[in-house]
């Protein structure tokens, strides 16, 4: 019975093993790419230190505030992103046409109820620029 509880104590303590240290990141990207914690990004977009396309905060020390100072930054490579507008539908809405049918009697004498045929005119497309 001792060993049984030695033993599961000695498995809780290597998995807990695992859980100390500092975090590490694996980020197999290319150079010019950084690999930076989601809580960092949000704080730089929030201070203004994030630019639209960069790939890097640039998060101002404490009570700084991000102030270009007039300077003009040359264009870099642009990443196109398509926009679409809150609320907008990316997949237009398939054509479609309703059909009624009425009533009607076929050659053997039965009589058929009224019905609605929907037929598909068009699948949609995609609305993205």
């Amino acid at each position: 019975m001792k060993g049984v509880t030695r033993l599961g104590v000695l498995l809780a303590l290597l998995g807990l093993g695992g859980c100390g240290g500092a975090p590490r990141y694996g980020c197999p990207v290319g150079e010019g790419i950084s690999c930076a914690p989601v809580s960092d990004i949000y704080a730089a977009v929030i201070a203004g230190g994030l630019r639209r396309g960069s790939a890097s905060p640039e998060a101002p020390a404490a009570g700084e505030t991000a102030d270009t100072g007039g300077s003009v930054v040359a264009p870099g490579p642009r990443t196109v992103v398509a926009t679409v507008t809150p609320g907008a539908p990316v997949l237009t809405r398939p054509k479609q046409l309703r059909v009624w049918v009425r009533r009607w009697e076929d050659a053997e004498g039965d009589l058929h109820d009224e019905t609605y045929l929907f037929l598909r005119l068009d699948e949609g497309r995609w609305s993205l620029p």
